[in-house]
Parts: structure tokens; C-alpha cells; sequence
């Protein structure tokens, strides 16, 4: 370390190096990545099951569920660009003049 840096700066320096080694060592661990991945797995399986339960309660009581609601968007998304390509269609036959006025 220099010698001109701030007191301050070299006790912060030193408190980072005593506390950020051994964390960085924790970190790249196995036991780290088998701990994360445990608890990665429990997290999905407790939100899962808490959804589940959500859904169940909901539909009981006739009302929609988050994942209803999901798959209505996605089918919307779906019907709302087949709309749009058969719009498209239609403005080129139209261009053609293949259109019905046409004939």
C-alpha cells in the first residue's frame, strides 16, 4: 500500500481483505453450489406447491388463476399475429389486383 493514502482507506482496504477472502473462498466451494442448488429445488417446490393450492382455490370459487390468465394471453398473442398476416394477405392480393373488385 502506498504510504500518501488516507488512514480511513487502508483500515476499509484491510476490513475488505480479512472479510472478502474467506467469503470468496465460500463461494467458489462445492458445498456452496450443493447448498444453492438445494435450495434452488425447495424454492421451486414450495412456490409450485403454493400455486397449486392458489389455483385449486380459485377455481373453486369460479374465478380465474394467474396461469389462466397466462395462457388466455399467450392464445390472444397467437390469434393477434394470425390477424394480422391474414390482413397482410389480403392488403397484397388487393395490390395484385387478384381482389375480388377484380373480377
Amino acid at each position: 500500500m502506498p504510504a500518501n493514502q488516507p488512514l480511513w482507506l487502508r483500515a476499509v482496504i484491510r476490513l475488505e481483505r480479512a472479510i472478502g477472502e474467506p467469503i470468496e473462498s465460500a463461494v467458489r466451494s462445492e458445498t456452496y453450489f450443493d447448498v444453492i442448488s438445494a435450495s434452488t429445488r425447495v424454492r421451486r417446490k414450495v412456490l409450485g406447491t403454493a400455486e397449486g393450492v392458489s389455483k385449486r382455490c380459485l377455481h373453486l370459487l369460479n374465478l380465474p388463476a394467474g396461469s389462466d390468465i397466462r395462457t388466455m394471453r399467450q392464445q390472444l398473442a397467437r390469434m393477434e399475429r394470425r390477424l394480422n398476416q391474414l390482413s397482410h394477405d389480403v392488403a397484397e392480393l388487393d395490390e395484385d389486383g387478384s381482389g375480388p373488385e377484380a373480377r
